[in-house]
């Protein structure tokens, strides 16, 4: 498909039906390969999002002078890195300084300035540092913040969730299933699939030990979910249940999908993979359930 401007070549990314994950189940469980996107990963849907709509609302131009900033695990900031240097921005990302070596590599490599946070400081400590930066300068930084902007959620609506509905058109989705990180995925996709299914169930992925409608948060290596607060952009009112996974699950279903399957995907994608198994694994009737797969494997190298 040919793109005019990288821009264009944004989202449309397939949708693949698993064949041997799920063999011991009679449900069919699709996955949207989000890491086939422009800087591998559904973040960067969000970041021209939120650049895009800054500059609408008159914050944002390339002769403002100002510098993105923004708290971000590493995959929004490949996004804002790319989005930064097409359309004419320097970036300073904050990143916890526990996430993986490969991600900070990438970051540098799209030109951006990664300041570490202590991550020893909670879940939230790159934010925490973000928050600060920002106030102490505020003219010069443009706070872009994926967990309270609605630019986030509001794209998944535009276009993930209608990718959605337009490429599984012949099937009845019985079930969303989506880790929780900013909650704008899951919050924008599964408020559009529960206008189109009302029965649908949405289902929040969480790292064992943390309890997330409770606001009760643990430090974990499941990167990207359960960012330490209840994120703005999440609407709750949507999610009926919440299933935890522990990381060993997860880093096991990564190498099991790598093996059985031919998907190399990130931590939080597998622990999505393993909540779809174990609701099907409730019913003995074929129900059909979507999630995402948010990354590649190739940034966690270290858990192979």
């Amino acid at each position: 498909m040919y793109s005019e401007t990288i821009m264009e070549s944004i989202g449309n990314t397939p949708i693949v039906r698993l064949q041997k994950i799920n063999s011991h189940v009679k449900s069919d469980i699709y996955v949207k390969l989000e890491f086939l996107n422009l800087g591998g990963s559904h973040k960067t849907r969000i970041a021209f999002s939120m650049i895009k709509a800054a500059e609408e609302k008159g914050r944002l131009s390339p002769n403002l002078g100002k510098t993105i900033l923004a708290p971000t695990g590493g995959n929004t900031g490949i996004g804002l890195a790319i989005a930064a240097s097409i359309l004419g921005y320097k970036v300073k990302l904050v990143i916890p300084d526990d996430y993986s070596r490969e991600k900070q590599n990438i970051l540098k490599a799209y030109g951006a300035e990664v300041i570490l946070s202590d991550s020893s400081r909670g879940n939230n400590s790159h934010g925490e540092l973000a928050t600060n930066m920002y106030f102490e300068n505020p003219s010069r930084y443009e706070l872009l913040d994926q967990a309270s902007d609605p630019a986030n959620p509001e794209i998944h609506r535009k276009t993930t969730a209608i990718e959605i509905l337009n490429d599984l058109k012949e099937v009845k989705i019985d079930y969303f299933i989506g880790g929780i990180g900013t909650g704008g995925s899951i919050t924008g996709i599964g408020e559009v699939l529960k206008n189109k299914y009302p029965e649908l169930k949405v289902i929040g992925v969480q790292p064992e030990g943390c309890d997330l409608p409770n606001n009760v948060f643990i430090h974990h290596k499941i990167q990207g979910l359960a960012i330490g607060f209840i994120p703005k952009n999440l609407n709750m009112d949507i999610i009926d249940e919440m299933i935890s996974i522990n990381e060993l699950e997860a880093i096991d279903m990564m190498k099991k999908l790598t093996e059985l399957e031919g998907l190399c995907v990130g931590i939080s994608s597998a622990a999505n993979i393993v909540a779809g198994l174990r609701v099907a694994g409730r019913f003995k009737e074929k129900i059909n359930i979507v999630t995402l797969a948010y990354d590649s494997g190739s940034h966690y190298l270290e858990y192979f």
